[in-house]
């Protein structure tokens, strides 16, 4: 029995490790912060727990006190689900930064459950060890199987628990497993009377665990969590919107679907004006990423030659954007549940435009970021083909070095390079957080002159409201670039370059 709690509650620890990624997630995103303050708290806590658990283990070397050891870490997982909300709230409130968050978050909810769980391998090896003359083989045998839960645990929670369950509902399963393994340490101690006071604190906390994962309520309308993200659907009046984490990613009308509600959305159509030939001449659209479709959505809906290939990593973003956000299902409109590099890697297809709306302002793929993918997506090109990308960021300021590190990369690779900044007027300030849109060409460079003309000429064809302004907030003042990295695969410090808000 006690080894089968060692294997357990190894699987627990880095089940719940793996599960502690997706509770910061909705409040802090997934960026390396989120990754080494989990990590970092983790390995503290089984640190303390290894040397307090081996010096009371020395003092009392108990079964009933091993078993009461598993029990409290149950006793203190199983409220993480309950207050994980508030505390990250609260966090975030208090602005204490991309850093100190997560690493804040990660302390109060997971150090003292970690800490108790370090302390069963220890405590289990002088249980089992009789003689010290077989201590040595004892350790390694336990510690075997501890590592062995470990790796059991890692594979299912991410190829098995996050796609079939719900974060709270994993958590809260985790503590109520070390309960019973408590429960079961305590019976074979001959506890009778303990044990089954331990099953009926399980018996109650399990009810009470259903009524706490009853379904959202109002306005949210769907709630999946999966390896990538928690997705949720909310619906505001008669706007839906999509969440991914902790940032909006779309909306639209339910009334007017094809109305514009993130106002960048229209700004992903400007690389039509850049575009030798067009509107008429693109026949062949990329892009990677694909919320709820809204910008391919309406690709396929305004220009009936054109054919347009998404690759979306989460294929239940894919799913979601079908069911609550009327992605069409045409042969002209196809849709890859893959990761967009991987994509451009794989096609044989070559594009007029290939458009990127996979940054966000707080989780940034780094390999859709450099030089080599930048350079990868221009041999995917067709002959005058345009590479066009959103970033959020700021064109000047503290909030600006994300975007200009990426704007110094995309300048190494193609020759004219255009910005746009959205909503960008005369009495905005290039400190402003925004979306910026730019766009990378081989073509010599048009002048804003130049691209009202198109915009003049296409009018009745490009039926976008307002396209005419949106193509009027072109930038061309200087561009600093000499204070932010060149960014490639080998060095893309893309966490701390990601504006604070």
């Amino acid at each position: 029995m006690l080894e089968l709690i060692v294997f357990a509650s190894g699987g627990v620890l880095l089940v719940l490790e793996i599960v502690a990624s997706r509770v910061l997630a909705p409040y802090f995103g997934n960026s390396v912060y989120v990754w080494g303050s989990l990590i970092g708290i983790f390995l503290a806590g089984l640190s303390l727990g290894y040397f307090i658990g081996g010096r009371a283990a020395d003092r009392r070397p108990s079964p009933v006190l091993f078993s009461g050891l598993v029990f409290l870490a149950g006793i203190l997982t199983v409220p993480i689900p309950l207050v994980a909300r508030g505390v990250m709230e609260q966090i975030v409130l208090a602005d204490v930064g991309p850093r100190a968050g997560p690493l804040s978050a990660a302390t109060i909810l997971f150090f003292l459950p970690t800490v108790v769980m370090g302390m069963v391998s220890p405590f289990a090896v002088r249980l089992r060890a009789r003689t010290v003359a077989t201590v040595g083989n004892v350790a390694g045998v336990l510690y075997a199987l501890s590592t062995l839960g470990s790796i059991v645990g890692a594979l299912v929670a991410a190829f098995v628990l996050i796609n079939a369950f719900g974060v709270r509902s994993i958590v809260y399963g985790l503590g109520l497993v070390l309960m019973v393994m408590a429960a079961l340490g305590l019976l074979a101690a001959r506890r009778w009377a303990v044990a089954a006071a331990v099953l009926v604190i399980v018996a109650v906390a399990a009810s009470g665990g259903t009524l706490a994962r009853a379904g959202p309520v109002a306005p949210v309308v769907f709630v999946q969590d999966t390896v990538y993200h928690q997705i949720s659907v909310s619906d505001e009046g008669r706007i839906r919107y999509l969440r991914l984490d902790n940032y909006w990613q779309s909306a639209i009308d339910l009334d007017e679907p094809a109305r514009t509600v993130f106002r960048y959305s229209d700004y992903m159509h400007l690389p039509l004006l850049i575009t030798p030939g067009a509107p008429d001449r693109p026949r062949r659209v990329a892009m990677i990423g694909l919320g709820g479709g809204t910008v391919p959505r309406r690709y396929v809906q305004d220009y009936p030659a054109v054919q347009v290939d998404v690759a979306e990593l989460d294929p239940a973003v894919v799913a979601t954007a079908r069911r609550w956000f009327g992605l069409p299902a045409t042969p002209r409109l196809r849709v890859t549940a893959q990761d967009g590099r991987i994509f451009l890697v794989r096609t044989a297809n070559r594009y007029d435009i290939i458009l990127l709306d996979a940054y966000l302002i707080d989780t940034i793929p780094f390999h859709l970021a450099t030089r080599e993918f930048f350079e990868l997506a221009k041999s995917r090109l067709s002959p005058g083909g345009v590479v066009g990308s959103n970033i959020i960021g700021a064109l000047d300021g503290p909030d600006s070095r994300l975007f200009r590190a990426i704007y110094k990369t995309f300048r190494a690779v193609f020759p004219t390079v255009y910005v746009f900044p959205v909503g960008y007027g005369a009495f905005s300030s290039p400190d402003t957080l925004r979306n910026i849109i730019i766009v990378g060409s081989r073509e010599p460079l048009l002048s804003a002159e130049a691209l009202r003309a198109r915009v003049r000429e296409w009018r009745g064809r490009i039926t976008l409201e307002g396209f005419e302004e949106t193509a009027a907030t072109l930038y061309g003042a200087p561009i600093r670039t000499d204070d932010v990295p060149f960014l490639t695969d080998d060095h893309a410090p893309v966490d701390a370059l990601i504006p604070r808000r």
